[in-house]
């Protein structure tokens, strides 16, 4: 005998399937920012290859340190740009989120770029007039520069939904790190109006540098021209 509250099998299929194609998603730039580091700590930015995010390339984007826990836009997906209505062009990444989220945002940048460590976060954007709410998650991948520092950032967002009207302003629901040389540091802690989408800890893949050859991400021609939008690239 089913009650008034009891839910049918499919609905509740249906309402989990979007977020497990957003964290597949997610796990596949995860993935591939893996094979290209192989068996070294972090990989370079002049290493990552437009066909290895096929895609997902309107998604991705480059961030450049500018001091602490600051970056700076490089790259950015159509993705990132609808979300903002305008282009990103030498933009801080925290221009993007709400303002209660700025703070733990800089931290999560600075553990990326001194421990470092990878960053996954749940995110959303607050429904309002002519706006649905949207869920995603971000993930925020550590990378060296041309002169060896870890000064650059691959990342990736994913909004499930209508973007509607803009600028969408981001807050973060939750995240966890994972640290490449040892203890991420403390969580701040966020409250979640959202149910966690579980994103634990990935081992890194056992994949040897030679096993996969990259060519630089600006010297990609038909694969990324439709989808990204170069913004400055003097690595």
């Amino acid at each position: 005998m089913s009650t008034g509250h009891d839910q049918p099998e499919e609905q509740k299929v249906l309402s989990i399937a979007p977020h497990a194609r957003v964290s597949a998603k997610i796990d596949r730039v995860e993935a591939y920012w893996n094979s290209v580091r192989g068996k070294r700590l972090v990989p370079s930015r002049c290493e990552i290859d437009p066909r290895g995010l096929e895609g997902m390339l309107g998604n991705a984007f480059i961030l450049e340190r500018i001091a602490g826990g600051l970056a700076r836009f490089r790259i950015a997906g159509s993705h990132l740009t609808d979300l903002a209505g305008l282009e990103l062009r030498q933009m801080p990444l925290s221009a993007l989120f709400l303002p209660g989220s700025r703070e733990i945002l800089s931290d999560a940048l600075q553990s990326v770029f001194d421990d470092p460590a990878v960053v996954r976060m749940t995110v959303s954007s607050p429904a309002g007039f002519g706006r649905e709410r949207l869920q995603g998650e971000l993930i925020l991948l550590p990378l060296r520069s041309d002169l060896g520092d870890v000064d650059r950032i691959l990342g990736a967002v994913i909004f499930e939904g209508r973007i509607g009207r803009t600028p969408r302003r981001i807050e973060i629901a939750t995240q966890s790190r994972a640290s490449l040389t040892g203890f991420a540091g403390p969580l701040p802690t966020v409250p979640s109006p959202l149910t966690p989408i579980t994103a634990p800890a990935r081992p890194s893949a056992s994949v040897t540098p030679e096993m996969h050859r990259t060519r630089p991400l600006s010297a990609s021609k038909d694969a990324s021209r439709s989808h990204l939008r170069l913004i400055v690239s003097n690595d």
